[in-house]
């Protein structure tokens, strides 16, 4: 099989095993995350692995093979006390979460006995036999299966493709424009599950007062978010050119931080295709969003509208870190 038949055909059956689970929230994630992050990962990978000297080809398989089985994932297990339970290596064990229809994929997942394995080794081993029963090379199959089980945590001796894609994996959710636009997400939805009794819902909040929740976020939680990322994050990186991206994207967040600010003390009434109202456009669509496809709609949107050059430029450069070129 051709190359990008094979990377076709993953693509198509990663999309159709990720929508065997329905819409909803899971820990930190939901449902079209896992699909969009997998996607900005083998970019990132892919640019990161250029600069180091890996293989590109086991480097852009093992990042889209790489949360395979991320879904089985459910909500952290807890003990008695109400302390998420680690094993002796430190991960988090997860409940155990079934699709609600099913395909190859889980078939397999369940011939080969991987209920309540850690979605790293569970996925090396579902990709080493997909790979295998596609005719792609022993070697090859070989190595994806190694930097998938190497993601979490890269032991010493990992390979150049494996610290690659860990580098790429923590960036994406932690550290940029696209993670900056999980936040929102992330805060929105846990908003809501703790207000206090007598508060509104932040829709309401959003629609009647957006500077009482937009205040505080910009002004304060975004920039303590940057810093804490900068300081907990960027120093388990594994990658000169992983350090060289994360410092980068951390330098625009705090720019861009900067600018919201004032531009928040400019607010208006209605749609102006400013910043913030490209912030309140997230904010207002949080039914299973498609990172990258509203980006890609707002995009074609707002230039088409003729939108102020500082949004247009914000809307690049999401995009052009979604693709893993910043």
């Amino acid at each position: 099989m051709a190359y990008q038949d094979l990377i076709q055909q993953i693509e198509m059956l990663l999309r159709e095993t990720y929508d065997l689970w329905d819409p909803g929230w899971v820990t930190f994630n939901w449902r079209n995350y896992t699909y969009d992050h997998v996607q900005r990962v083998r970019g990132l990978a892919m640019s990161l692995a250029a600069q180091e000297n890996g293989d590109p080809i086991v480097t852009e398989l093992a990042a889209l093979l790489h949360d395979l089985t991320k879904p089985y994932d459910g909500e952290y297990a807890t003990g008695p006390d109400g302390k998420r339970l680690v094993d002796e290596r430190g991960f988090w064990y997860n409940e155990l979460r079934l699709p609600v229809r099913s395909n190859a994929v889980t078939h397999l997942y369940d011939e080969l006995g991987l209920a309540g394995r850690l979605h790293n080794e569970s996925g090396a081993e579902l990709a080493q036999r997909l790979l295998a029963d596609q005719g792609v090379t022993s070697d090859i199959v070989a190595q994806v299966a190694a930097v998938i089980a190497d993601h979490l945590i890269p032991p010493a001796d990992a390979s150049v493709e494996a610290r690659c894609l860990y580098d790429a994996d923590t960036i994406d959710a932690n550290i940029g424009l696209p993670a900056f636009v999980r936040n929102i997400y992330i805060n929105l939805h846990f908003y809501d599950q703790r207000r206090a009794p007598g508060e509104p819902p932040i829709a309401e909040t959003l629609a009647a007062d957006p500077l009482r929740f937009l205040g505080p976020y910009i002004h304060e939680n975004l920039p303590r978010w940057a810093r804490g990322k900068r300081q907990d994050f960027v120093p388990k990186l594994t990658t000169d050119a992983g350090r060289a991206f994360a410092t980068a994207r951390l330098d625009r967040l705090d720019a861009l931080f900067g600018e919201l600010g004032a531009d928040l003390a400019a607010l208006t009434p209605g749609a102006d295709h400013s910043r913030i109202d490209l912030m309140l456009h997230f904010m207002r669509h949080t039914d299973d969003p498609s990172i990258w496809a509203e980006t890609e709609r707002l995009c074609d949107a707002w230039q088409a509208a003729s939108a102020p050059a500082p949004s247009l430029q914000l809307l690049t450069a999401l995009r052009a870190e979604m693709i893993g070129e910043q």
